[in-house]
């Protein structure tokens, strides 16, 4: 990777570093909203503090567009706001707020949406995307009271009005608002401006009593000119519906509505939804046993319905969760209100109201098969016939589904969902051997991931491009293919491929929407079957195909064009190029009279068989062989690049006014320490480039026969003959090679960005997303198939992928399902193999389906697998169609997993070793627990099997919390006590009752030398000493906390361990000078948005550090944080750019001004944290942006930064990188190289 190397220094850690790798993958809201223009079918999904725009495509998918996340607060509510000029809910008629007035706006361009979201920081933010200012999205937050109590502050429940007049927000209980918003023309002329500000007036209000609902009810009609708010509150053992109106009339008073409180009945004193209906103003409140029509004026005598039972084989209605009103035609909106209602299970009914508000048909429409708690929606897709149906939950994956007239929902594209994570385990991508130097080795993140539905999963979290399979062909007897070229005549027409291997080739045609599938095309083409070297279709749509013997051309449109030029019978083509968009044929060739490099040009002439131009004067003679060539135009000058067997970059420039080439120096690559058995030949070629405002910036990429990718910079930047700069060919400027693998890399390039292969491995190498001509970002491509969850690692032999290739990289997870649900994950390193516990429920009486029991079994799982885990069935087992595994009892829960490797007397044995906690009969409150010791290993016979056989078990009176090895004996947490396990022999001599105890129950533990250290479940940290056979107390944190995980940074020489602990509520710290007996001084401590669960050592830091260690963090709720140390300097550096970036309204928008000035200063100052949430928001941006905030902090805009601030960041930045020519476009490189993901 590009970028400088940091100065060498000491590594004692001095600050942290957190970044957000991986954001939750749980969806809560899902909204179609066009936030962008009306031409765009934009959905909105809406997480925890993430907000992604979707465009719906007329193929019936969604594409990602862009997304959000500099959210300071959680997200707790979401509604869209309709600013066009027709009614959300389908009258036809033009609003009459937008009638009042005529807006000058061109209204195709802005978008007809706003977004209306509530934060658990207390603040409402409206918003939507705008290309006119800083943007891309515009943005108005309005803080909320906080005179309410923390636990009832506002945000509960927000609703809108469906005619756009104004939107409430109320607390959980008491307190409710109404904010007025300005009328649709003056919104539309604000944002015609890039601007927000759609708040007219504001009317706080308050009830007595728990809010558990709260909507705005439709108007009778368009003449109806009330606004009108339904609270649902309970208040002292009684549910009662509130109406609150406003009279357009009276609009001048909002102080004084007009309130109508009705009492509910008993049977609908806790509903689970409340629907407003567009006719009569009436509202449909629904429980689990019942469903009643209410309206304003009638509440007391509300129209009930029979509940819904989806299930026919169920005597229980279930949880309905979710609803949603589909988009109709005007007709239909006249005489109808339809509503989707949608059950926790997945259950789908369709309903439908007349104008009288009653209930005149109910259709079942089938199940979704996923868990359906937090999304549902209906997407307007402009399909006759049927609706798309997105729904998610908080468990489970989410989908988009095609509702068709009389059939079942179809999923057609699935969302991704691993959350809830209940543990996490990192494992190395090859050999436990990492380091620096071995740059394609990576970290492995696997998750279990639970399920509503009792199926789990273990998912690997990969970070990259991801490339989903549309069609996949056989390829019949072309097994070994070598190169592959695709020519595309536009939208609508043909689409040929040409697939190429050592002894022929293989031309084949499709269309762009692939419905026909792949043909290939007869050998009366005209293209030969020989072998390719290169392809490539020219402007006037002619297909030009380099052999070793002749140049081919095919002119689909017409075949009796087809024509071939041969070469002399003497002349050998051994490397060649065709770029089709100047009808430019480059090719080396060898013969007795040696090696020539030759550039030709395409000739057509219309109804001729075309040909090529007399290239005579356009050869040049080699000394060496070229192996591979790249050949690039920009403006009027070509550039040819060539490599050869000994490593050696042969560059040319071409005139193409002139025809005159130059050969320029010679380049050999440099790879420090290359053994001498390794090659540096050079397979493939590849450039990138882009643009900018001072020139055109490239890159040459070599791929090495050895899986080494060497990069060039291409300096084309010159001084002509007066002095004056001008553009040309100077230099190759080597940057630091990338060892990727064992086997050859075959690049292709794409302007901007190119694509290779490496053995099995797929990647990309692109520019940054602004991209920024100074440097390149190497990302893994993952090939996915959403007909299959499981990754297509391996291609099969003789198969063609066509694949749609993701822009941006993102988390691309893979699953391997699991019967049940995971509860424990490790990895052993002896097996080579994830260790998963898992539990199956199962109905003991069939008579009381609640009365569930729960078996809890072990697996061993290869990381690589693509099939399922095989249920464990006992009666397999017996009969030894099976291999045994170890299982729990019903009722036992498996709650700590150790593998364990003693050593006694010079031998190392391996045993896994598992804790239980057993549920007592008739006493919930007791439990017991267990160890069990396993033997396992691979059968010689077939090493892909793990046989297991049970080698110890032993019984507690308490349940087994935490585990941990002291040389070759077992340290066990029971209850709140410390015991041993050793065997007879064992050399560690331990006393027969151990002193110490535990305040609280274990979480976790670790054991360093004669230290213990132990996070427990109500007291954080305590740490004890082994002395003499018995554990002490030495040091405790001083705060009780609630312990999740922990994990332990050694320390080597003079440097002291450092436990990373982590606790509920988001805090993670770092204890030193755990050898100090008394209390614990955490420093430093990060105050994260998620608890982790899980906090654990990773394998691979990145370059740009100093440190070699990095860890991970995992949330329950699926999102992966990193947490790098810092050094001095780095530290130093990195507060200081902190510092700058929280002065910044662009990077930082929703900070208010004491928390940007004062709070957030004196947090990174006092907890010594880097947030790289913030960090990664400037590196988006380009290192410009930078430099105008470093010039308003020399300008003294800033009133605590100065010029003195500048100078000290920059000399900050020559402390970590040494002395720069431009020290912001150094930091960029740095900065961007320390946060890219490489997972």
């Amino acid at each position: 990777m590009p970028g400088n190397q940091p100065v060498t220094r000491s590594t004692r850690m001095a600050g942290l570093l957190t970044q957000p790798l991986i954001p939750s993958p749980v969806i809560n809201w899902i909204l179609p909203a066009r936030l962008r223009n009306k031409d765009h079918n934009d959905v909105v999904f809406i997480g925890e503090r993430r907000i992604q725009i979707k465009e719906a495509l007329p193929s019936g998918h969604l594409q990602d567009v862009v997304e959000k996340s500099d959210l300071e607060g959680s997200l707790i509510g979401a509604k869209v706001i309709n600013v066009s000029t027709q009614l959300p809910w389908g009258t036809g008629a033009p609003s009459s707020l937008l009638a009042q007035s005529y807006n000058p706006y061109d209204t195709d361009y802005l978008p007809p949406h706003i977004l209306f979201l509530a934060t658990d920081s207390n603040e409402l933010i409206f918003m939507y995307y705008s290309e006119v200012g800083d943007g891309p999205f515009v943005s108005y937050n309005r803080p909320l009271p906080r005179d309410v109590n923390i636990a009832d502050k506002y945000g509960r429940h927000i609703a809108v009005d469906p005619k756009s007049r104004a939107v409430a927000v109320s607390a959980s209980r008491n307190f409710f608002g109404v904010l007025w918003l300005k009328p649709p023309s003056e919104l539309q002329r604000q944002m015609a401006q890039g601007k927000l500000n759609p708040l007219e007036s504001e009317t706080f209000l308050q009830v007595d009593g728990d809010i558990l609902f709260m909507e705005f009810l439709y108007p009778k009609d368009n003449h109806d000119k009330r606004t009108i708010l339904l609270l649902i509150v309970h208040n002292l053992e009684t549910t009662r519906s509130m109406v609150f109106e406003w009279d357009e009339a009276s609009m001048l008073n909002r102080m004084g509505p007009k309130l109508t409180s009705t009492p509910l009945p008993r049977q609908d004193q806790l509903p689970s939804m409340v629907i407003p209906l567009a006719k009569e103003s009436s509202y449909l409140l629904i429980t689990t046993n019942s469903m009643a029509m209410y309206t304003p004026n009638c509440s007391s005598r509300p129209m009930r319905y029979p509940s819904i039972i989806p299930d026919a084989e169920s005597s229980e209605a279930g949880l309905w969760t979710r609803w949603a009103r589909p988009s109709r035609n005007w007709m239909y909106s006249q005489r109808y209100d339809g509503i989707f209602l949608c059950q926790e299970k997945g259950w789908i009914y369709y309903l439908e109201f007349g104008n009288d508000g009653e209930l005149e048909t109910q259709t079942s429409l089938g199940q979704l098969h996923c868990d359906v708690d937090t999304a549902f929606d209906i997407l307007d897709m402009g399909h006759e016939g049927g609706d798309f149906i997105i729904a998610a939950g908080s468990q489970g994956d989410g989908g988009l589904f095609v509702q068709e007239a009389r059939d079942h929902p179809r999923c057609v594209q699935r969302f991704l969902n691993w959350a809830p994570v209940p543990d996490a385990v990192i494992i190395p991508s090859n050999s436990p051997a990492v380091s620096k130097e071995n740059t394609y080795d990576y970290d492995r993140l696997f998750v279990g991931s639970t399920s509503a539905s009792g199926n789990g999963a273990i998912t690997e979290l990969r970070y990259g491009i991801e490339a989903q399979i549309g069609i996949s062909a056989s390829l019949g007897e072309l097994s070994s293919i070598r190169s592959m070229w695709a020519m595309s005549f536009g939208a609508k027409d043909s689409i040929y491929l040409l697939a190429s291997d050592p002894l022929s080739s293989l031309l084949l045609r499709t269309t762009p929407d692939m419905r026909d599938g792949i043909t290939a095309l007869e050998d009366d083409s005209g293209l030969g079957i020989q072998q390719t070297l290169a392809m490539d279709c020219t402007p006037s749509g002619i297909i030009v195909r380099v052999t070793e013997r002749a140049v081919h051309f095919f002119v689909p449109t017409d075949f009796t064009l087809n024509s071939c030029v041969e070469h002399d019978p003497h002349v050998f083509v051994t490397a060649a190029i065709v770029d089709g968009p100047s009808s430019t044929v480059i090719m080396t060739t060898r013969s007795k009279e040696g090696i020539f490099l030759h550039l030709l040009r395409i000739v057509t002439t219309e109804g001729s068989p075309p040909s090529l131009s007399d290239h005579e004067s356009l050869s040049y003679p080699l000394q060496k062989e070229p192996i591979c060539m790249s050949y690039q135009t920009w403006g009027g000058i070509g550039f040819i690049f060539l490599g050869t067997s000994d490593g050696t970059v042969l560059s040319f420039e071409v005139y193409n006014e002139t025809g005159r080439m130059t050969q320029h120096a010679d380049t050999l690559i440099d790879i420090v320490d290359n053994p001498e058995d390794m090659t540096k030949t050079i397979e493939s070629l590849a450039v990138i480039h882009t643009l900018s405002d001072d020139g055109i910036h490239a890159f040459l990429f070599c791929g090495l026969r050895s899986g080494t990718l060497v990069p060039f910079e291409i300096d084309t930047n010159i001084v002509d003959d007066h002095g004056d700069p001008g553009f040309g060919f100077k230099c190759l400027k080597q940057r630091a090679p990338h060892d990727l693998g064992k086997t050859s890399i075959n690049l292709k390039s794409y302007d901007k960005f190119a694509l290779f292969t490496c053995g099995d491995d797929f990647w990309r190498v692109s520019y940054g997303p602004d991209g920024n001509g100074f440097d390149y970002f190497l990302s893994r491509v993952w090939i996915t198939d959403q007909n299959c969850t499981q990754q297509l690692r391996h291609c099969r032999n003789g198969q063609l992928l066509v694949c749609s290739l993701e822009q941006e990289a993102k988390v691309v997870p893979r699953r391997i399902d699991i019967p049940g649900n995971p509860s424990k994950l490790t990895y052993s390193n002896h097996l080579r193999s994830l260790i998963i516990t898992y539990s199956v429920a199962q109905v003991g009486n069939q008579e009381r389906p609640l009365d569930l029991s729960r078996t809890a079994y072990v697996e061993f799982v290869d990381p690589d697998t693509q099939s399922p885990v095989v249920p464990n069935d006992m009666d397999l087992v017996y009969r030894g169609l099976l291999p045994w595994r170890p299982h729990g009892v019903p009722g036992e829960k498996i709650t700590c997993i150790f593998d364990w490797m003693p050593q006694r007397e010079g031998n190392a044995y391996h045993l896994i070793a598992i804790g239980t906690s057993i549920s007592l009969p008739n006493k919930p409150n007791n439990r017991k627990g267990r160890l069990m010791l396993i033997q396992a290993s691979r059968d010689a016979n077939s090493p892909e099997q793990i046989t297991c056989i049970d080698k110890h078990t032993q019984s507690f009176d308490h349940p087994v919390y935490a585990m941990a090895a002291c040389q070759d004996s077992l340290i066990i947490v029971s209850g709140k006590k410390f015991f041993t396990v050793s065997s007879r022999n064992s050399q560690t001599k331990w006393v027969r009752n151990i002193t110490a105890t535990l305040p609280s129950p274990a979480v976790a533990m670790t054991v360093q030398g004669s230290m213990i250290y132990v996070t427990t479940s109500r007291h954080s940290l305590v740490v004890y000493k082994i002395a003499d056979g018995d554990i002490l107390m030495h040091g405790f944190d001083p705060i009780a906390r609630d312990g999740l995980s922990h994990t332990l940074m050694r320390g080597y020489g003079i440097e002291p361990d450092v436990l990373f602990v982590s606790t509920r509520g988001g805090a993670t710290r770092a204890f030193t000078n755990l050898d100090l007996p008394g209390d614990l001084i955490p420093c430093p401590t990060a105050d994260l948005p998620v608890s982790l669960i899980k906090l654990t050592r990773g394998i691979k830091s990145p370059d740009a550090l100093t440190t070699t260690k990095t860890f991970y963090g995992f949330g329950i709720n699926g999102s992966v944080y990193r947490l790098l140390p810092l050094d001095a300097k780095e530290w130093h550096l990195l507060q200081l750019l902190l510092k700058i970036c929280l002065r910044d309204e662009v990077i930082c928008p929703s900070m208010s001004r004491r928390y940007r000035y004062l709070d957030a200063i004196s947090q990174v100052e006092n907890n010594m944290h880097i947030d790289g949430n913030i960090l990664g928001r400037l590196a988006s941006r380009d290192s410009k942006h930078l430099d105008e905030i470093l010039t308003a902090c020399s300008r003294s805009q800033f009133k605590d930064m100065t010029p003195e601030t500048v100078h000290m960041f920059f000399m900050a930045v020559e402390d970590v990188l040494g002395a720069q020519a431009n020290h912001t476009q150094a930091l960029f490189s740095w900065l961007r190289k320390l946060l890219h993901v490489e997972i």
